[in-house]
């Protein structure tokens, strides 16, 4: 199984990022890979970077409807409690909280993350 990280939402929604063409290309997949997932906490994680970014309420909206139509409610993913208790223990060791509970989650589930995140990238398999 695969899991897509914050970068690659994010990536996505903004043509001058430097990753754009990449992330687009990943969250294009999500809904035909049978082995393509998106985290709950990647969702999360990328509303509260878009609000720590200034975006408004539409351009949240507007945000979120073109995520909509590419992420199916079937392939978004939760934390099981496990994975919440050994994010904890990541976080002991430095990991930023939402880094943690994505990780713990490829962890239990045996997944690489799809990320250019370097934090992850030292715990987890990961691909870009």
């Amino acid at each position: 199984m695969r899991l897509i990280d914050t970068v690659a939402l994010i990536g996505s929604l903004n043509p001058r990022d430097r990753e754009h063409a990449h992330s687009l290309q990943h969250i294009r997949h999500v809904a035909s890979r049978d082995d393509l997932y998106v985290p709950m906490a990647s969702l999360i994680e990328a509303d509260l970077v878009m609000k720590i970014r200034g975006y408004d309420h539409m351009e949240r909206e507007v945000s979120w409807k073109a995520l909509e139509a590419r992420i199916p409610k079937g392939k978004i993913l939760a934390n099981p409690v496990s994975t919440i208790r050994l994010a904890i223990e990541l976080q002991k060791e430095g990991m930023d909280y939402f880094d943690s509970l994505i990780t713990s989650l490829a962890k239990e589930t045996n997944s690489t993350v799809i990320t250019t995140d370097r934090a992850i990238q030292t715990v987890v398999p990961t691909e870009w």
